[in-house]
């Protein structure tokens, strides 16, 4: 008998994250080729304590559990890379020491000659287990990361528009609703703005492909397709659950929830309101999406979903053959945890 599960991923640096109800599984092109995947049991915080599970409360304690297994595992990825870059380091010094030519002399050409350089876009590529002794990014530097990354965000989508609110706006009218709308529209553009602007960058892009690869495997896996690049292909990158559509509905969210707030002369408090309502606003957003997966609600979550579908242009990309290989690599890992192929692929947050 088959057994219905959920899937939700994430892209990573070189490789894809999938996560399962009891698994989260992720594969990463390393540079010489190969494919390295990490698999590890999973189980929710909500399922644990059901207390949580309440609405509102399970939303928020989601998003949280959700972002710190993502960063976990975008270090993990990046961890790979710079254990790639160490040793090519070592190995450039070394012929250096051997032939007195300069490192960067040695360039691309010469590792390119060495026979154990492989080029990452072969497609022989075989899974391997996780290397413990790759060497970690200091705990320091990625909770800076962390806090950093939050920080930057309350000051783009929280603070910023707010302010631009207050000194454009704000001396023309003492309307709270018009105020708050005009705030959520300036929130909604930095928003847009940022995204297209992180997305030129070549290395976020190469991640925004990786992303259209998720996607793309997430449709295979849902129509019981096999998990192959080429089964995978034919599907859009935008998927109805991505990430990128709940983002956009906390936006939305957010200006209904401040529509009444009053509006003080000091900034910092107008800026600790909005900050405070925001485990509000992302709990509504995650109830809203757990209604769209009911079909009771198909309309609706059409509507609902569509604006997120278009923005999905913007942090989705056409991935390659290479990049959807790595894709079926991590869906198949955890779809093997989820006990094999007698499991069909239910609708989850992608």
């Amino acid at each position: 008998m088959s057994k219905e599960f959920q899937l939700g991923g994430q892209a990573l640096v070189e490789g894809v994250m999938m996560r399962s109800p009891r698994y989260v599984g992720a594969a990463v092109r390393c540079p010489d080729g190969h494919i390295e995947t990490r698999l590890e049991p999973f189980q929710s915080v909500i399922r644990k304590y059901p207390f949580l599970n309440i609405v509102i409360v399970r939303g928020v304690v989601g998003l949280i559990e959700m972002m710190a297994l993502g960063m976990k595992y975008l270090q993990w990825s990046g961890n790979i890379a710079l254990a790639e870059d160490e040793r090519k380091k070592r190995e450039a010094k070394a012929l250096s020491a051997q032939s007195g030519s300069t490192p960067a002399a040695l360039g691309g050409e010469t590792l390119a000659h060495d026979p154990e350089f492989h080029d990452p876009t072969l497609h022989d590529s075989k899974i391997i287990e996780t290397k413990k002794g790759a060497p970690a990014l200091p705990i320091w530097l990625f909770l800076i990361t962390i806090v950093g990354s939050l920080g930057l965000g309350m000051l783009l989508f929280v603070a910023l528009p707010n302010l631009v609110t207050h000194y454009t706006l704000r001396q023309a009218t003492d309307n709270l609703i018009a105020l708050n709308l005009f705030e959520g529209s300036v929130k909604m553009t930095i928003f847009v703005i940022y995204i297209w602007g992180i997305g030129l960058r070549p290395d976020i892009r190469r991640v925004f492909e990786y992303h259209g690869a998720e996607h793309k495997v997430v449709y295979a896996a849902e129509n019981d397709l096999p998990l192959t690049p080429e089964n995978a292909r034919p599907f859009d990158t935008p998927h109805p659950r991505c990430g990128t559509g709940f983002a956009l509905l906390t936006v939305v969210v957010s200006i209904f929830c401040f529509a009444n707030l009053p509006w003080p002369e000091e900034h910092w408090i107008r800026i600790l309101w909005r900050m405070m309502l925001m485990p509000l606003v992302a709990g509504l957003s995650y109830e809203i999406i757990k209604m769209t997966v009911n079909p009771v609600f198909g309309g609706f979550a059409r509507f609902i979903m569509t604006p997120g579908m278009w923005l999905q242009r913007l942090t989705t990309k056409q991935p390659d053959d290479s990049q959807l290989e790595v894709s079926c690599v991590a869906m198949q890992t955890v779809i093997d945890a989820e006990h094999g192929h007698n499991v069909t692929a239910a609708p989850g947050l992608v």
